[in-house]
């Protein structure tokens, strides 16, 4: 019993020898579930099998991850534009509340507020569709350099 608890403890050495070289995260997370006791089977080294040529397209590989299906780039640059449309939607109905309002009851201190609002969301509408526009010439230019 006691040389298997040495035999474990220079193990355990090893590992942490090996934990303070190592730089791979996944090697990393491996020892680290060895020392905890996790995983027995981390101790001994496997080899990865040799794939041949020809992969399955059904099936993943390990390595690499499922990707989303891809917009289209004129979907992607008009989503750019959602956030401002929003804008100007919300700003468009403030605007137009307050001045029916105005116009049912006569007083501009009621609906000032309303009236402040959806300025403001225009303004906002203004400096988002400025910087839509920046995003999507810079996707353009990236585009024409590659």
């Amino acid at each position: 019993m006691r040389s298997e608890r040495m035999w474990r403890d220079m193990e355990r050495d090893k590992l942490i020898k090996k934990l303070k070289m190592v730089k791979n995260p996944r090697e990393r997370d491996r020892i680290i579930w060895a020392l905890a006791g996790k995983e027995q089977d981390t101790l001994k080294e496997t080899r990865t099998p040799v794939l041949s040529g020809k992969t399955d397209a059904t099936a993943p590989t390990r390595g690499r991850m499922q990707e989303l299906p891809k917009l289209p780039a004129d979907t992607r640059k008009l989503i750019n534009y959602l956030a401002p449309a929003i804008l100007i939607f919300f700003g468009i109905v403030n605007l137009v509340q307050a001045i029916l309002y105005f116009i049912q009851t006569g007083q501009i201190e009621a609906a000032f507020p309303q009236l402040i609002i959806g300025i403001m969301f225009l303004v906002f509408a203004f400096f988002s569709i400025s910087k839509a526009k920046k995003r999507v010439q810079g996707a353009n230019a990236d585009k024409k350099e590659t």
